[in-house]
C-alpha cells in the first residue's frame, strides 16, 4: 500500500486520525480536532500543498483548507487517480466508491497503527480491523438508508414521476453497516437527531451517541439585505431535483392553485425530467446550475426558502437560507430541529403532506403583503450556531472521550442525543 506521508513521525504521541473522501464538510471536522491539539493526521483521496503548484488545476488547488496545514495530512494517491480516472472513464460509480471507501479506512488503520494513534472515521471509512486498544469515535453525516429507504418506496408508491429518482436510490446500497459491531465505538457523531435515530436503531447504545449541528458557513452575513418591497412574495428552492428533496410535494403543492402575488424559483443543476414536468404554473422559473454570486443574489431577494426534503441528514443549505435573512419552510427530518429555531425563522411541515406545505406557503405570501420577515432577526437567529461552534464542540467532545477512554476524566454529556433535549441549546441561549 502506497501512502504518502506529508510529515514527520511526530516526538508526541498521536491523537486521532481521522479519515474520509474528498472535501467532506469543508474539513471542519478535522480543522476542529486540529485546533483542538487532537489531530495527528487527515487521511484522504489528495490534499492540495499550502502552496499549490501553477500547474496543479484549480480545482484540485481548492481541495484544502487555509486552517488545516498540509502537513497534518496523508494523501492515498492510488485512491485518488483510481477515482478520478474513473469518474473520466465514466466507469458506473457505487462499486467503485465502496472500494475507495475500504482503501481510504485501511490506509487510516495502517497510519494510525505507525503513529500509534486513535481513530476519528466518517463511518463509510472505518478500517475492516480495528484495534481493541484505540479509541474509536465515529463521525455519522448522513442516516442510514435502511432507515429511510421505505419512506422513499412508499412515497413512489404514491407519485409516480419520482420513478426514476427512486430507482437510483434503490440501485444503491439499502444497507449500511460497520465492519465492527455498532457498540464497539466508543463514541459516535451525528450531526442530526433524525441521523443519531436511525445509528440507535441499527443497534448503536444511545449513550454513546451525541449529535453536533453543522453551522453556518463563514463569511454569509454580508448576504443579508433588504428584500424587495413591493408585496410580492419571492420563494426558492435551492438543490438536487430528486425524489428525497421533496421536490415533487413542493410543485404539486405550489400549482394545486394559483399563487397571485408570489413566485417561486427552482434552482437545481439535476433535477429530474418528469417531476421538472410538473412546474406547470407560470409562477415557477426552473434554472440550471447558478454560480456562487447569482446564488447569494437570489439568497438575497427571496423572502422564503423551501426544501420539503423527505429526508435529510442536515441540510446545509437552510443555514446558508437562514444567514440570509429567508424564512424557512422544512421538514423535521433534517437537522433543523436541532437548533432551536422559532417560528419567525421556521415553519416544519410533515414530510409529503401536501396540505401542510400548501398551508405554509399561503401563511408566508400572507405574511409578505403584511410587510414581510425580518431579515436581519432571522439571520441573528441562523447564526447563533456557527462553523466555529462545530468545530469547538468538535474538539470538545472529542477531548471528553479520550479522557474518559484514558481514564482521567468521566463521559461527557454535553451533547449526548435524547429525544427531548436540542443538542445546541448553548447557542439558543447565546
Amino acid at each position: 500500500m502506497q501512502i504518502e506521508l506529508n510529515s514527520p513521525a511526530s516526538a508526541v504521541p498521536a491523537k486521532f486520525v481521522c479519515v474520509f473522501n474528498r472535501a467532506r464538510d469543508s474539513y471542519q471536522v478535522p480543522v476542529g480536532l486540529h485546533e483542538a491539539g487532537l489531530l495527528e493526521a487527515l487521511v484522504t483521496d489528495f490534499y492540495a500543498p499550502d502552496s499549490g503548484p501553477s500547474w496543479l488545476p484549480k480545482f484540485l488547488r481548492r481541495k484544502r483548507s487555509p486552517a488545516l496545514p498540509a502537513r497534518r495530512t496523508y494523501s492515498d494517491r492510488l485512491a485518488f487517480f483510481v477515482q478520478y480516472a474513473a469518474l473520466a472513464l465514466r466507469v458506473p460509480t457505487p462499486p467503485l466508491f465502496r472500494w475507495i471507501d475500504r482503501r481510504l479506512g485501511n490506509t487510516a488503520g495502517h497510519v494510525a497503527r505507525k503513529r500509534d494513534a486513535h481513530l476519528y472515521c466518517y463511518h463509510h471509512y472505518l478500517p475492516q480491523r480495528v484495534p481493541d486498544d484505540r479509541c474509536l469515535i465515529v463521525f455519522v453525516f448522513h442516516p442510514l438508508p435502511q432507515s429511510y429507504i421505505g419512506l422513499l418506496r412508499s412515497d413512489h408508491g404514491q407519485y409516480p414521476e419520482v420513478e426514476a429518482s427512486f430507482r437510483r436510490e434503490e440501485g444503491g446500497s439499502t444497507h449500511f453497516s460497520l465492519p465492527v459491531p455498532w457498540t464497539r465505538p466508543d463514541a459516535i457523531v451525528c450531526a442530526s437527531g433524525v441521523t443519531a435515530r436511525s445509528v440507535i436503531s441499527a443497534g448503536a447504545p444511545p449513550e454513546r451517541v451525541a449529535v453536533i449541528p453543522y453551522g453556518v458557513p463563514d463569511g454569509t452575513r454580508q448576504r443579508v439585505s433588504e428584500a424587495q418591497r413591493d408585496g410580492r412574495a419571492r420563494f426558492l428552492f435551492v438543490g438536487n431535483g430528486i425524489q428525497r428533496k421533496g421536490i415533487h410535494h413542493l410543485l404539486r403543492a405550489w400549482c394545486s392553485r394559483p399563487r397571485r402575488g408570489a413566485e417561486l424559483v427552482v434552482v437545481s443543476y439535476d433535477i429530474d425530467p418528469a417531476i421538472s414536468a410538473l412546474a406547470t404554473d407560470p409562477s415557477v422559473r426552473v434554472l440550471g446550475y447558478q454560480s456562487r454570486e447569482e446564488l447569494d443574489q437570489l439568497f438575497a431577494r427571496s423572502d422564503v426558502f423551501v426544501m420539503p426534503s423527505l429526508l435529510e441528514g442536515f441540510g446545509l443549505v437552510y443555514l446558508e437560507a437562514l444567514a440570509a435573512g429567508c424564512h424557512v419552510i422544512a421538514t423535521p427530518n433534517t437537522g433543523l430541529p436541532d437548533l432551536a429555531l422559532s417560528d419567525e425563522a421556521v415553519t416544519l411541515v410533515e414530510p409529503g403532506n401536501l396540505e401542510q406545505i400548501d398551508a405554509a406557503i399561503e401563511a408566508a405570501i400572507g405574511r409578505v403583503r403584511l410587510g414581510g420577515f425580518d431579515r436581519a432577526a432571522i439571520s441573528a437567529e441562523g447564526e447563533r450556531w456557527t462553523q466555529a461552534d462545530f468545530r469547538r464542540a468538535i474538539g470538545e467532545h472529542a477531548k471528553g472521550v479520550l479522557a474518559w477512554y484514558e481514564g482521567v476524566g468521566s463521559y461527557p454529556e454535553e451533547y449526548r442525543y435524547s429525544e427531548t433535549s436540542c443538542k445546541s441549546e448553548r447557542a439558543a441561549r447565546g
